[in-house]
């Protein structure tokens, strides 16, 4: 059964971004456009979605238990990071979402602000570093 829901989801989930980055310029892959990324990475997600919903069709499996309160924290936390990125930067806004996604875990502290300072570390490495996206690092950056 979580194949099965998890699967759909995955199809579901890249069919919208397949659809909706048809709307922009595609491209080639010499020159990329807009709609590039989300099309090839929205059917190519649609398309492993299936390959894990299909054969889940036919096996039997245990009911879904959703844990809302993970649910909750991990919504809260995306939402701490959307709201304080361009006040506190990237470090200190992926450091505290991270701290806050893993509040209902039970996690020695030195572990939850090892691991979030990895997430901080690699966010900042990955996406004003690596990928050049014109975001705050700290909250006195221009």
């Amino acid at each position: 059964m979580h194949d099965l829901v998890g699967g759909g989801l995955m199809t579901a989930v890249g069919l919208f971004f397949a659809i909706y980055g048809s709307r922009y310029d595609f491209g080639t892959t010499a020159r990329m456009g807009a709609g590039y990324f989300p099309v090839v990475l929205g059917w190519t997600l649609a398309v492993l979605g299936l390959l894990v919903a299909v054969p889940a069709w036919w096996r039997r499996g245990t009911a879904i238990a959703v844990e809302w309160g993970s649910l909750v924290w991990c919504v809260l936390s995306l939402l701490l990071f959307a709201f304080t990125l361009h006040l506190l930067g990237v470090v200190l806004a992926s450091f505290l979402t991270a701290l806050l996604s893993l509040c209902p875990i039970t996690m020695a502290w030195r572990t939850r602000l090892t691991v979030s300072a990895v997430v901080a570390l690699l966010t900042t490495l990955i996406f004003p570093i690596g990928l050049q996206m014109i975001l705050p690092i700290w909250p006195w950056s221009p």
